[in-house]
């Protein structure tokens, strides 16, 4: 999510410097070499939020390999439904239809509830050739939520049972929109606040945002990592440990909530809650580099009893 004015030196700041002058290639890799210094999870979000920044701004001017490549470094570094929703549609956009589905299929795996996800894919099962069942499942999700435009939303069934494709998607997208205005507002503030330097009001936002929206995983994730940079670790892990209910599957909240564990000594379920993300993701880098550093730490305290 863009912000506003951006620390000057800052990674953002530079990237977006060279983002504004088409330089998008070299704001891209010195956003890599931010990430690869070893960022914390306040700075990966928003090397992450950057990254985004950097893509739709590559995408609006036409360079489109680029802008894939920012998006799948933003997932890879926090898993945002939202960033693999929109790799998708890029994906989508370039003809690669199947790295397009897996793109909104971890989308909807991170939120079930993301509807955004399920009209993009609906839509490309669609233009596949699976019409009738891109309808039906446009048919239950309008059935599940209140319809803004009831007759905009027809029109584009119609077109889609027509296979006019072109016109069918935004009136579809129109009359399915899932956009929380309200809830994109307050993260736009907090992301503010994080950049001015006043943490305790951007907690207390981030707090009452998840109070009025408490079915959604990345915002529980979000004041999860939040309270634990601001010591409230039992806080952080009733965040954390809501996420992973609210979808089981989450690995960045698992990692997260390892942190946490870490934070109160509870080492070996901090350890054991990072093989269970290596256990379906043995490539998870962060996963990785804590596990080993928590059992690397294990092990030296063993030694240290032994020889005492």
């Amino acid at each position: 999510m863009a912000t506003q004015d951006p620390e000057p030196g800052t990674p953002r700041a530079t990237a977006l410097r060279m983002a504004e002058h088409r330089e998008f290639a070299g704001a891209l890799q010195w956003l890599e070499r931010a990430l690869v210094s070893g960022a914390g999870a306040d700075e990966r979000q928003q090397i992450a939020a950057t990254l985004a920044d950097v893509a739709r701004m590559a995408e609006s001017a036409g360079e489109l390999e680029v802008a894939q490549l920012a998006l799948e470094r933003a997932a890879r570094a926090v898993e945002w439904a939202d960033l693999h929703c929109e790799l998708g549609c890029l994906l989508a956009r370039r003809g690669r239809r199947a790295e397009a589905r897996a793109a909104f299929d971890r989308a909807l795996a991170l939120n079930p509830r993301y509807r955004t996800a399920v009209v993009e894919r609906a839509l490309l099962d669609a233009r596949e050739g699976r019409i009738a069942e891109a309808m039906q499942t446009l048919r239950v999700l309008a059935a599940g939520g209140a319809l803004a435009e009831p007759g905009v939303f027809q029109q584009g069934l119609e077109r889609l049972g027509h296979a006019d494709f072109e016109d069918a998607a935004p009136l579809l997208r129109r009359a399915l929109h899932s956009g929380d205005a309200w809830l994109e507002e307050q993260l736009r503030a907090y992301q503010e606040l994080v950049h001015a330097g006043g943490p305790a009001r951007a907690l207390a936002m981030l707090r009452a945002a998840a109070t009025e929206r408490p079915a959604y995983p990345d915002l529980q994730l979000l004041l999860g990592v939040h309270e634990l940079k601001a010591g409230a670790t039992d806080d952080a892990i009733e965040s954390l440990t809501l996420a992973l209910e609210l979808n089981p599957d989450y690995h960045a909240a698992r990692v997260e909530l390892a942190r946490a564990l870490e934070t109160l000594g509870d080492t070996p379920q901090a350890i054991a809650l990072l093989e269970q993300v290596l256990a379906v993701d043995a490539a998870h880098a962060e996963a990785r580099a804590l596990h080993e550093r928590l059992s690397s730490r294990r092990r030296g305290s063993r030694v240290a009893s032994s020889a005492a």
